[in-house]
């Protein structure tokens, strides 16, 4: 069952962030966000594989609803000033790139805002992201399915409850996860983990993190 996500002892404070330490910050929002997964009990009822691959495929739209969550700051400038490539004038285009995907992740964040998205419409969009039916390798596609039906279910029923008044918040609150989606996973762990992990793979982190947790 998914009874866990709408508890708010699953979080931890908010937190006040500098830009100074917002590569410590962008790592904990992602360590949290696989604590997170980890305090589901129908995640953990999952075969392991299933787990690991889940978490692969979503971590990024995962920490960037964290970031909207959290109020992590995003001042660009600092983010490409911190990278070697964006002194180069050879990775003009590059540069291009990663500014739109800040932009993006700005304009969800300006979204997220505009709709007061409380702490329990966060835990139910991110099971929607977690449990992804489609992502390949599964060995329980089917139950995956069911467990994202469930989130949608909650996630309707609490905003009846208490959103009453706004009849489209359902629709509108779903129509953030294709936004979220056209951010490249990529271009995130490079602006945010990058300076922190070296070369080793994004995928190498969670794993460390998935077992810590």
């Amino acid at each position: 069952m998914l009874t866990a996500l709408a508890d708010p002892h699953l979080y931890i404070s908010p937190l006040g962030v500098s830009q100074e330490n917002i590569y410590e910050t962008a790592a904990r929002l992602l360590f949290m966000s696989v604590k997170w997964a980890r305090n589901i009990p129908s995640f953990l009822q999952q075969p392991f594989r299933d787990q690991a691959i889940l978490l692969e495929e979503s971590w990024c739209e995962l920490f960037i609803l964290s970031v909207a969550q959290w109020s992590l700051p995003i001042d660009t400038n600092s983010l490409l000033s911190a990278n070697s490539w964006s002194m180069d004038s050879h990775h003009t285009e590059k540069i291009a790139f990663m500014m739109s995907q800040l932009q993006f992740m700005q304009d969800i964040i300006a979204r997220c805002n505009e709709l007061h998205v409380d702490a329990t419409e966060y835990a139910c969009l991110k099971a929607i992201i977690l449990f992804r039916p489609e992502v390949k390798g599964l060995r329980d596609s089917k139950q995956v399915d069911r467990l994202q039906d469930q989130a949608q279910i909650m996630l309707n029923d609490y905003i009846s409850r208490h959103h009453a008044a706004v009849q489209p918040r359902f629709g509108k609150l779903l129509l953030l996860l294709p936004s979220i989606r056209l951010v490249n996973p990529r271009s995130i762990e490079e602006l945010f983990f990058r300076r922190m992990i070296g070369s080793v793979p994004i995928e190498r982190l969670l794993c460390d993190m998935f077992k810590s947790s």
